[in-house]
């Protein structure tokens, strides 16, 4: 590969930065450039392949031991995108709260340890992350992310991931402001009670699915709520060009309270799945047009999440 001579065009932002020192942006722009543009993603790699970079060492220095502010860092990036129409965020948009699982090799690597990740279908060694990121009909970006340890037996302060997804909300809601009216989360975020209720502290929405096993009281009766299914009739109805059967009611249910459920069948080609999707919102009042643009951005941008994490 020809080497890299200069600093990529979109670097220059980083001359605006006020979290960095003058030979900071310098090192963040040799990283940024490589990671975009080397061949080789590691430090060795970029230093080796960006001309600008002042040396492996310098590098690697830049990236573990300079006493620069990551979260300013951050916050200064998401200031940038909303001076652009197209990344520009919109009470329209959607925060999605999901986590993900890097693979690494080393066994120094900062929170590492053994994960089950359930893209691979087993367990792998790497770092796991919980982040939130930003869609709307036109962008899509990451927000802010922390990093999940695993707990010792013998520490009862450890951060548990639902501790660190109510932070990520606290960090956008009062630092950030993002403005988008409704957060996305995977089932497993449901099973914290207190992650809808701190969404909802801040005056926002929620929606996201239910497991399968999760109970629900319904006729008097707590049950499954897949065996909701054999009790009811849905309604045919079309969401942009798809065609779901669809059943929605306000009813209690386990660890959440009284929330709207919405059961959605998708029609799909006869050799294809057609699953069924328990969903759960705090809309409790929403109007059909409402509710069809949540079901319709819950499927799409969890479908974008799955995509990233392929």
């Amino acid at each position: 590969m020809m080497p890299i001579t200069t600093f990529l065009s979109c670097t220059r932002v980083f001359d605006e930065f006020e979290s960095l020192s003058p030979a900071q942006r310098h090192h963040a722009k040799t990283y940024a450039t490589g990671l975009v543009a080397a061949s080789n993603k590691t430090v060795a790699g970029i230093a080796r392949e960006v001309l600008p970079a002042q040396g492996k060492r310098a590098l690697n220095k830049f990236l573990t031991q300079y006493d620069w502010d990551e979260q300013e860092f951050n916050h200064e990036r998401l200031e940038e995108l909303q001076k652009h129409g197209e990344t520009r965020w919109s009470q329209d948009g959607y925060i999605i709260l999901d986590d993900t699982i890097t693979e690494k090799a080393g066994d120094e690597v900062p929170g590492v340890g053994r994960f089950y990740d359930h893209a691979e279908g087993d367990t792998v060694w790497g770092q796991d992350l919980i982040y939130a990121f930003y869609a709307d009909d036109k962008t899509a970006y990451p927000l802010t992310f922390r990093l999940y340890e695993q707990q010792d037996d013998e520490d009862d302060d450890h951060d548990t991931k639902y501790d660190l997804a109510r932070e990520i909300v606290t960090e956008l809601e009062e630092e950030v402001g993002v403005p988008a009216d409704t957060y996305l989360f995977d089932s497993w975020f449901a099973h914290d009670s207190s992650l809808p209720e701190h969404i909802e502290s801040y005056d926002k929405d929620w929606i996201g699915p239910l497991r399968s096993n999760r109970q629900v009281t319904y006729g008097g009766d707590e049950i499954r709520v897949d065996a909701l299914c054999k009790r009811i009739d849905t309604v045919e109805r079309d969401v942009d060009d798809d065609t779901y059967h669809i059943w929605t009611k306000k009813l209690p249910v386990s660890q959440l309270g009284d929330v709207k459920l919405v059961i959605a069948e998708k029609e799909t080609d006869e050799d294809e799945e057609n699953p069924v999707k328990y969903l759960a919102t705090n809309k409790i009042d929403a109007p059909n047009r409402a509710r069809d643009s949540l079901l319709r951005n819950a499927m799409a941008h969890r479908d974008v999440l799955r995509g990233l994490e392929a």
